[in-house]
């Protein structure tokens, strides 16, 4: 078939129970990290005309904070009438070229917290998503195209297959009597924790250092969280990241911090109130290789104990 930019398909693997999304407008994607030869970075300041206009942005008047625009290189087409239609945002988190997200004040990841949780809060309303996911790329393996720090939040017209398995095993436990994530505070898993917020190892990481962070209370909506709480996610954030970065660099001092960040909250058409939102930080120190993509195995040669008792040697040194 001769697909033209906007023909956007989802497949589905009729040997499988994966998808695939084509979506052709993002060949177009650029593929840098760093300014380009014009010295001009379209998520700097004075930039704004390089990028499709402001949706929202902090403070509302004077120079911003945090800017959100539309994606120029869209995951799906922004018709609603289209079969997978979606949304997809920029967020960049600070005005500063260079900045790194684990070095940042916590007032400032603080802040992007909240626009993350007020643009989930703003297309929750939106009738044609059924899903919305926020993520981070740092880093050639993590899949970045630009250095300019910024986090990416997209709404899908469906519950994509990551999101159904959760939601599932979120629904099976539920009916034993037991939400997964509602973490007894003794529980060996554990890395540390703020008031309101807990970061520990999942008991399967798919990556060395795999850390999630999920409310202590049980919360299924990202949307949902106040802002003190958003202040303990992000005091606990940057603890972890922080943490995770100096792990990274003990005997790899050449090698920078590369990781992906995704934020999960309950799919928009669920309503049993058992899934718990959470973020999943996975560093890649490695790239997937023949194995794990041929076999749909993963391999960590860390596991889930050893890792939490390497950064709470750091967190509490």
């Amino acid at each position: 078939m001769d697909l033209k930019e906007r023909d956007y398909l989802l497949l589905r693997d009729t040997l499988g129970s994966s998808e695939v999304l084509i979506s052709p407008g993002r060949c177009s994607r650029p593929k840098e990290t760093r300014q380009d030869a014009k010295g001009k970075c379209p998520f700097c300041p004075g930039a704004e005309h390089l990028t499709p206009p402001t949706l929202f942005r902090l403070p509302e008047k004077g120079n911003w904070e945090v800017r959100v625009f539309a994606n120029r290189y869209p995951f799906f087409p922004s018709n609603k009438n289209h079969e997978v239609y979606g949304i997809h945002e920029v967020i960049v988190e600070t005005p500063q070229h260079d900045a790194l997200l684990h070095e940042m004040p916590v007032q400032t990841i603080s802040r992007v917290m909240r626009v993350i949780r007020d643009r989930m809060s703003h297309h929750g309303s939106n009738e044609r998503l059924r899903a919305l996911m926020a993520f981070r790329n740092e880093g050639l393996r993590g899949g970045a195209s630009r250095k300019h720090p910024h986090t990416q939040l997209v709404g899908l017209s469906w519950v994509p297959p990551r999101l159904v398995q959760e939601s599932e095993a979120f629904l099976n436990m539920a009916e034993k009597g037991r939400c997964p994530l509602c973490l007894a505070p003794t529980d060996p898993l554990i890395i540390v924790e703020e008031e309101s917020f807990r970061a520990f190892s999942p008991p399967t990481p798919r990556f060395p250092h795999e850390s999630w962070i999920a409310p202590v209370h049980h919360e299924p909506a990202f949307a949902n969280l106040k802002d003190h709480e958003i202040d303990d996610l992000a005091a606990l954030f940057k603890k972890v990241l922080s943490a995770l970065a100096k792990l990274s660099s003990q005997g790899r001092e050449s090698s920078p911090f590369e990781y992906n960040l995704v934020l999960h909250t309950e799919p928009l058409n669920d309503e049993s109130g058992t899934f718990h939102t959470h973020i999943e930080i996975l560093p890649r120190y490695e790239a997937l290789a023949g194995f794990e993509i041929g076999s749909g195995l993963m391999v960590n040669p860390i596991a889930p104990q050893q890792s939490v008792s390497e950064l709470r040697e750091i967190l509490f040194a």
